[in-house]
């Protein structure tokens, strides 16, 4: 086996963990109530570059929450422009129902003041969504490349011994 076949058998085992790591933390933000229009959730994916393999929100043009977020939610302080046309989406997107639109935009522009004096309940909160995962993931990583390596160097060094 030469050193480009080694390579493409680490990079799909690291892809494979990757793939497994993703759908856990899919499952987790599904579990967790963290998905509203699941734009976040779609972004998340393992692609190929390159230099290696890489697992992370690809927003492509698409808004999406910020990664931290996921599991720290949002401090108070100062909120972006439109903030309550944001949260007034967010609440349609997780499918809350009010009676009146106005109730919707009331609701909205009232939870904005909240976030902005004391953050979200996810920040008092926080959740797992990915760093147990991640962690995981990085473990069986290491121990999956760790067994192949010694199986493939094992193999070629008996073969060597044969053939001479």
């Amino acid at each position: 086996m030469n050193a480009e076949e080694i390579y493409n058998s680490v990079i799909d085992t690291v892809a494979a963990v990757m793939d497994e790591v993703r759908d856990d933390i899919l499952a987790q933000m599904d579990v967790k109530g963290i998905n509203a229009s699941g734009r976040t959730a779609a972004s998340l994916d393992v692609r190929r570059y390159e230099g290696g393999i890489r697992l992370g929100f690809f927003a492509d043009g698409e808004s999406i929450a910020p990664t931290e977020t996921l599991e720290v939610g949002r401090p108070g302080g100062n909120v972006p422009k439109g903030f309550t046309a944001i949260l007034y989406q967010w609440s349609i997107d997780k499918g809350i129902p009010f009676e009146k639109d106005s109730r919707r935009r009331s609701f909205a522009y009232l939870l904005g003041r909240r976030i902005q004096r004391e953050g979200t309940l996810r920040h008092a909160n926080p959740t797992d969504v990915y760093s147990t995962a991640v962690t995981v993931g990085l473990e069986k990583i290491k121990a999956r490349i760790a067994t192949d390596l010694k199986v493939k160097v094992t193999s070629a060094l008996h073969e060597e011994l044969v053939n001479t």
